[in-house]
């Protein structure tokens, strides 16, 4: 029998599909984008043309009419602010200019006075010298000249200068914004492509394997349930088929054994052969079937993703939404209202924790996620229909709800189903699934925001969530909750028990707090704004933020390998930590696009690299915890302490900016990140830990 899906040739295979699916659909929009990119630049330039021309006309038509009146242009005042209010409307106008017919110039806006002494008379030479009639170039400016007549008579020449960059600096970033596209558009390919496959296509062939296995050996106690009609999934029902007629028929033939034995005439060669088929084989009872199924650290990274991806659509622009509609607010300051919805964030996260393991126990990974969806639907959708702060808070409250439940579950949901030996590859199917989501909402959601609106993005996310929740009712595997000695109920005092062990605290401290600090203060909150004030609008801040993401979708599966294979946990997390709060230095010190980029990317390849390993790193480092406290409880007391630094980074950031500014506060918090690292790295110094490590489930 040829090798079942889960294992590398298979793996490998459905990578092969998945990445030449990706190539296609790339190759196909490479091919309509350059076909797009190319009609735009034609169609651009003689737009703006007569752009130029109507807004000369218009200006024309006023002293026009002022000459009509018999209104000497020597009398006219405030005409350079009308000049500059017209102009200033325009991006693509760098300035608007009127001469006498003498040529000399009269009246010009702030962008023609900021020329050069000799550029109006370079100008006019190059008008004498045009090849295009009334369209000359000098300096990068593509000058229009009108001239102006009332009644037949020449009373003067108006200058429009047009910014020769311009269509250049459109389409670079329409072609960036077409990168981007055709990067995210084959990431969610590969992303979706390879979820489905393993779910559609890799597990029913698993389990059909098993099937076939068990049958092989003559264990015929387990039953298939299945919810899609697939073809690989037809194959499983059918093979479940005829192992529920084989017990429908050993329940029947025990049946009417057991009437003869009552009645005396089952014979002793036929009570011997029943004896020896007991023996061989190995029935299940048909009106209590035992599941096929296990879970897999691969059953929810679908939906996951797609509900990720919906969640990070707002997280380019998030604080400028904020300032947009902020109102003072007397004894706070704006830079702590725009942080307090990321700390009301993290605080509903934190709050929600608990929830995902009580549910997980008692209903399955699948309703867990149902039930922490619902709330991130509506309060995505009313985010964006929100008109005040309040209410912005209220809702937001209401979406990390349910953020909370989500990410734990699927955190919970993976450390349960890791196998021995490859804890950070299967933390990596999360870490993966949550990159990978945020380089695709980070870039779409700048993009969105820039072309249709803050709110209407919003409802996009509220939609993805939407179609997150459609998946997991459909795709996800129906795995049946704990029983009650597989699950044992931990009380209060058991999470307070975790708390007060003074080295689990130490060790979130120094290796969760430096990832937490720099993503949610230096990242989400203090990147976004120094941009927007160096002049970034929201789909280039999207673009440089991507970068974090892009190194991260990079770094990760590289950084999960090292740690599995070499044994490099603690050794990763500290280079990371280093690498990280380097970025930030260099963000602090930057003004270029390319350094700031660079800046976000070392601070992305420094968190992948600190963050990977380090949930994988929390069996070996506790042992005596895990097998005290369970598995389960130990990664929820780490996801709570380890989000009070989500918590309390835009708190830190806001409250440096308010005092500081924006270079001092992003160098508190890269030095921060360094010490906190170097305490780490002192950590593990001292401190030795066992080199088995426990299983993945809770005793």
């Amino acid at each position: 029998m040829s090798a079942p899906s889960g294992s590398p040739l298979a793996r490998g295979r459905i990578w092969q599909v998945s990445l030449l699916a990706s190539l296609l659909v790339v190759a196909t929009l490479i091919i309509a984008s350059f076909q797009s990119s190319r009609l735009f630049d034609v169609e651009l330039r003689p737009d703006l043309r007569a752009k130029a021309e109507t807004l000369a006309e218009t200006v024309a038509l006023q002293f026009r009419r002022t000459a009509e009146l018999g209104i000497p242009l020597s009398k006219l005042r405030e005409v350079d602010a009308f000049l500059d209010d017209t102009a200033a409307g325009h991006e693509e106008i760098r300035y608007i200019g009127f001469a006498s017919p003498e040529g000399r110039l009269l009246f010009a806006s702030s962008g023609l006075k900021q020329q050069p002494p000799d550029f109006f008379e370079r100008l006019r030479v190059a008008h004498s010298a045009e090849q295009e009639r009334g369209l000359a170039r000098v300096e990068g400016v593509l000058d229009l000249a009108v001239p102006v007549l009332s009644e037949g008579r020449l009373i003067g020449q108006l200058y429009v200068g047009i910014d020769a960059t311009y269509v250049e600096q459109r389409l670079q970033e329409i072609h960036t914004d077409i990168v981007i596209t055709l990067f995210v558009t084959a990431l969610v390919t590969i992303e979706v492509l390879m979820a489905l496959m393993g779910l559609l296509v890799g597990r029913p062939l698993r389990l059909l394997y098993r099937l076939f296995a068990l049958g092989s050996a003559g264990d015929f106690t387990r039953q298939v349930r299945t919810r899609l009609h697939d073809e690989a999934t037809r194959a499983l029902a059918a093979a479940g088929r005829l192992v529920r007629a084989l017990n429908f028929r050993h329940a029947a033939l025990l049946e009417r054994v057991e009437q003869h034995r009552l009645t005396g005439k089952l014979g002793q060669a036929a009570d011997e052969a029943l004896t020896a088929l007991g023996q061989r084989f190995h029935f299940g009872k048909p009106d209590a079937p035992v599941g096929l199924e296990e879970p897999e650290t691969g059953d929810l990274r679908l939906p996951l993703f797609v509900y990720l991806f919906g969640a990070e659509l707002s997280r380019s622009f998030w604080p400028l939404y904020v300032k947009r509609l902020y109102q003072p607010i007397p004894f706070l300051s704006e830079s702590f209202i725009v942080a307090l919805p990321m700390s009301l964030w993290v605080t509903a996260m934190v709050l929600a924790t608990p929830l995902a393991g009580r549910l997980l126990r008692k209903q399955g990974s699948r309703t867990a996620m149902l039930v922490g969806m619902v709330p991130s639907f509506i309060g995505l959708g009313m985010t964006g229909l929100s008109s005040s702060l309040l209410e912005l808070f209220f809702w937001r409250i209401v979406t990390a709800s349910g953020y909370g439940v989500v990410t734990t579950t699927a955190l919970i949901h993976v450390a349960r189903t890791a196998k021995e030996g490859h804890s950070a590859r299967s933390m990596g199917v999360f870490v993966g699934a949550s990159t990978a989501a945020s380089v695709c909402g980070t870039a779409i959601g700048g993009i969105l925001a820039d072309r249709i609106g803050y709110g209407e993005t919003f409802l996009v996310a509220a939609g993805l969530v939407c179609l997150a929740m459609a998946l997991v009712w459909l795709v996800t595997p129906d795995t049946r909750p704990r029983t009650a000695e597989e699950a044992p109920k931990l009380s209060g005092l058991a999470y307070l028990g975790i708390f007060l062990r003074g080295r689990v605290l130490l060790f979130i401290l120094l290796a969760a707090m430096p990832v937490r600090l720099v993503l949610a203060g230096f990242l989400f909150y203090l990147t976004p704004l120094r941009l927007h004030e160096l002049g970034f609008g929201e789909a280039p801040i999207g673009r440089i933020m991507m970068g974090y993401f892009i190194s991260t979708v990079v770094a990760t599966p590289v950084a999960s390998l090292l740690a599995d294979r070499y044994g490099w946990h603690r050794a990763l997390m500290v280079v990371g930590g280093l690498v990280s709060g380097l970025g930030v230095l260099l963000f602090s010190a930057s003004t270029g696009t390319w350094l700031l980029l660079t800046a976000v990317v070392l601070v992305g390849l420094g968190q992948s690299l600190a963050s990977t390993p380090l949930l994988a790193s929390v069996p070996p480092l506790f042992a005596e915890e895990c097998a005290r406290f369970g598995l389960d409880a130990m990664l929820s007391v780490f996801r709570i302490i380890e989000r009070v630094g989500s918590l309390v980074g835009p708190l830190v950031a806001a409250a440096l900016l308010g005092v500081s500014g924006f270079t001092a506060s992003t160098n508190a918090i890269g030095i921060g990140g360094l010490v906190l690292t170097v305490g780490l790295a002192a950590y593990f110094f001292f401190r030795s830990s066992p080199t088995s490590y426990p299983s993945a489930r809770t005793p």
